[in-house]
């Protein structure tokens, strides 16, 4: 079948495969099944860089939260040769871990500021690629981003659960931009702590976890160490302890500073992707036009459309303590 009418075919049988899989559990926890209490939906789902992506969502009656269950994944999964039953019980499970996940992000009263000040966090953004998102949500304008809002209800070893804060909220807060801004940072520093490697230390560690079963462990470190030393790439990757929306950390306190400081030079911002960013410091022979094609191919080429966060390089000014769009007329 080709990709609508499995989309149909998803939405016809997904409330039957999710009856049978609660009769069962019914039996067992002696529960009532009403299946009336559930419907189903199509839609299209607006992501990061307006990206639309088609999603099915199973409302449950007396439940203020749905969670969208993306479809796009299992159709290249059943155009490999997944079994269409396989998909099917495995898109159950994923709307049963899902619900439990969407009920940590109720909140008893969202429009009561202190009620969840201390959850709010920031997440950068493509201004240009997200403009229609962002006129239903508060954000900051930063460069050529946007500072968006999120509540964030869980980080755990299996990533983080998150909701975007909407203008109806902020509205019921009664407070401006800047203080929200200021509050959700603090927050997002504490509950997101940045990480830094050197890419040399990067590549290296790759080596060592390939070699250390066929050479002894000093040897590795021994031709590890060397590596490093001679690699001659000054590249630092930026991004926090989780990997994810790790390029935010460029707006976390001193960060830069310190890094300038330490290097003793200016730094040139590429980004790698809405989850990290690298970092060169500026040298004599620095080449930034090499570098914007850096940036420019990797987007082209390996960095999905969904985690692209710009195609431009940035340039902190040490000495003005501050970040600007690279211009090489400038």
């Amino acid at each position: 079948m080709d990709y609508q009418e499995f989309l149909e075919y998803v939405k016809d049988n997904v409330l039957e495969i999710l009856r049978q899989k609660k009769m069962v559990q019914s039996l067992e926890q002696e529960q009532d099944v009403r299946m009336e209490d559930y419907d189903v939906c199509l839609q299209k789902i607006a992501k990061n860089n307006g990206i639309m992506l088609d999603a099915i969502t199973i409302y449950k009656k007396g439940y203020c939260v749905s969670p969208n269950i993306y479809l796009n994944t299992y159709y290249d999964q059943y155009q490999m040769g997944a079994p269409l039953d396989w998909i099917m019980q495995h898109l159950i499970q994923e709307y049963e871990e899902k619900m439990e996940e969407a009920n940590s992000l109720v909140v008893d009263n969202v429009y009561d500021f202190d009620v969840v000040k201390d959850k709010i966090v920031i997440r950068l953004v493509n201004y240009e690629r997200n403009h229609a998102e962002l006129e239903k949500c508060p954000h900051r304008c930063f460069l050529d981003f946007a500072i968006t809002f999120r509540y964030l209800a869980s980080k755990d070893g299996m990533g983080i659960a998150s909701a975007i804060i909407s203008n109806l909220e902020f509205a019921a807060w009664g407070i401006d931009i800047e203080e929200l801004y200021e509050i959700a940072r603090r927050n997002t520093m504490k509950a997101f702590p940045w990480k830094m490697e050197s890419l040399s230390q990067i590549v290296a560690s790759c080596f060592r976890k390939d070699l250390t079963n066929v050479i002894t462990s000093d040897m590795c470190e021994e031709m590890m160490d060397t590596m490093e030393q001679e690699c001659g790439v000054n590249m630092f990757v930026l991004s926090n302890d989780v990997g994810i929306n790790g390029a935010t950390c460029i707006l976390y306190e001193d960060v830069l500073k310190n890094f300038a400081e330490k290097q003793g030079k200016s730094i040139y911002i590429l980004p790698a992707s809405v989850h990290e960013v690298i970092l060169v410091p500026r040298e004599e022979d620095t080449d930034p036009e090499f570098l914007q094609e850096l940036v420019l191919d990797a987007n082209r080429s390996s960095v999905g459309l969904i985690d692209l966060l710009s195609d431009r390089i940035y340039y902190y000014d040490r000495n003005k303590d501050e970040i600007q769009i690279y211009n090489r007329d400038a």
